[in-house]
């Protein structure tokens, strides 16, 4: 059975020597949406066909960090939530 298309957001979270995280939350459907007027353009003028369920493949996974980095007690995280 196919997880339901749910609201999700792309996450970026950075903490520091500073006393607060800092948060910034982008909804998927932005992404969702430029990504798709990329691949109509680029279809009218290169002839290929537009994936689309690879679009939308960010929707189906659960609230998973995509990467994490740490440099001189910077750390940066990011992911789907």
């Amino acid at each position: 059975m196919r997880p339901p298309l749910r609201p999700r957001v792309l996450y970026l979270e950075v903490r520091g020597p500073w006393p607060f995280p800092l948060y910034l939350l982008l909804p998927l459907f932005l992404w969702e949406w430029a990504l798709l007027l990329a691949l109509f353009v680029l279809r009218f003028r290169r002839r290929f066909s537009v994936p689309w369920r690879a679009v939308f493949a960010l929707r189906g996974l659960p609230p998973t960090p995509l990467w994490e980095v740490e440099v001189d007690g910077v750390r940066v995280r990011g992911g789907v939530w």
